[in-house]
């Protein structure tokens, strides 16, 4: 019996230490450890090395000029792969076919735009995973422009033990908010490639490249000539926001940065809520933009009309616009209209927004001509 109850024990340990080993082996960064993390060549050699994987990627640093950062630049790339590449493309040209325009590849499609996007993906500086473990994520710059994104450590759950799978980051584009719910995230599949210059992180085949913004840039109206910028347009506003430590005066939507906004919360008390614009002569306007702002989606204007006027006593309807929303923040939306008339005076009157009291906020206004 004594023998047996040994023989017992010696199992049970055995089959402990294999359900140890199996755990530890679950743990960590995995997806590299049965690789070399570390490798000998720059982060654009790494990436250009990896055929079937980053092609487009290299395609999108070739173009910008990125390459020379890639190489002797301390940097972090999170890499999208050719599928990421893939999917943004095929959405932008389903989109572009449905508005009857012709399709875009990576060799065509606007310079500018596709430098905001990509730029987004090489940050300034290297950051492993270890600088990410903090509560809110670690804020990170873009290389050219510094814009800012989030990255996060997010330890998962495998085998019934608490942060015992493998460790992925939650990379976020942050819009510009302070606030999570306005961000757009992706996770990554694999992390922590060291290389000469910088490391490396790459992204799940799931993301689409630029985050929510790939079609809407490459499918979007552009803004029409700012008249009030030109022609020195006067902005007055039938209600200003209560003096705040944060001025959000009507000022901010001619300053050109939709970083800053107007914010009224008591705008739509007295309906409509309206802005003039008053030129020193009379001008055929028939365009204009609003940018929508920061931050809660229901301040954003819903419902509208536009009415053009030589004495500020009678009003002629321009146009009228109902159930507008703005599904992305600082996201500009432009409307045209008919027009040949010459007005003094432009007046957008707004009737709704979309259901946050009677609240109202607008980053940019932009009041122009085709």
């Amino acid at each position: 019996m004594e023998i047996k109850n040994i023989k017992r024990q010696l199992l049970l340990l055995v089959t402990i230490a294999a359900t140890l080993t199996a755990c530890h082996k679950d743990s960590g960064f995995y997806e590299h450890e049965a690789l070399n993390p570390k490798v000998s060549v720059n982060t654009y050699d790494y990436l250009k090395s990896k055929k079937g994987i980053f092609d487009s990627l290299i395609v999108a640093v070739d173009r910008l000029g990125l390459q020379t950062t890639l190489q002797d630049s301390n940097i972090t790339v999170f890499a999208a792969t050719n599928a990421s590449f893939s999917v943004a493309i095929d959405n932008l040209n389903a989109a572009r076919k449905a508005a009857g325009k012709s399709p875009l590849n990576l060799s065509n499609m606007d310079y500018i735009q596709l430098d905001t996007i990509m730029t987004q993906y090489v940050i300034r500086g290297k950051y492993t995973t270890d600088a990410m473990n903090r509560q809110d994520g670690v804020l990170l710059k873009g290389v050219r422009y510094g814009y800012q994104m989030n990255a996060q450590l997010n330890p998962t759950t495998t085998s019934g033990f608490q942060k015992g799978g493998p460790v992925i980051i939650n990379y976020s584009d942050t819009k510009w908010s302070q606030f999570q719910q306005n961000w757009s995230t992706s996770a990554t599949s694999s992390v922590n490639v060291l290389t000469k210059n910088g490391v490396v992180h790459t992204l799940n085949q799931d993301h689409i490249v630029g985050f929510r913004d790939f079609v809407i840039r490459f499918t979007l109206t552009f803004p029409p000539k700012n008249y009030i910028k030109l022609y020195g347009g006067i902005l007055t506003v039938s209600s200003e926001a209560p003096s705040s430590a944060y001025p959000e005066t009507s000022y901010y939507m001619l300053d050109e940065s939709s970083n800053t906004k107007f914010f009224n919360g008591n705008a739509l008390a007295t309906k409509p809520f309206w802005m003039n614009i008053e030129f020193p002569i009379a001008r055929v306007c028939n365009s204009y933009a609003l940018t929508s702002a920061n931050d809660n989606p229901g301040r954003d204007p819903k419902d509208w009309n536009m009415q053009g006027s030589q004495d500020l006593v009678n009003w002629e309807p321009l146009q009228t616009i109902t159930g507008q929303s703005f599904p992305e923040r600082f996201m500009q939306r432009v409307y045209r209209f008919d027009n040949k008339k010459a007005y003094k005076y432009y007046r957008l009157n707004i009737t709704a927004n979309n259901g946050r009291g009677i609240e109202l906020q607008i980053a940019d206004y932009m009041l122009g001509f085709k």
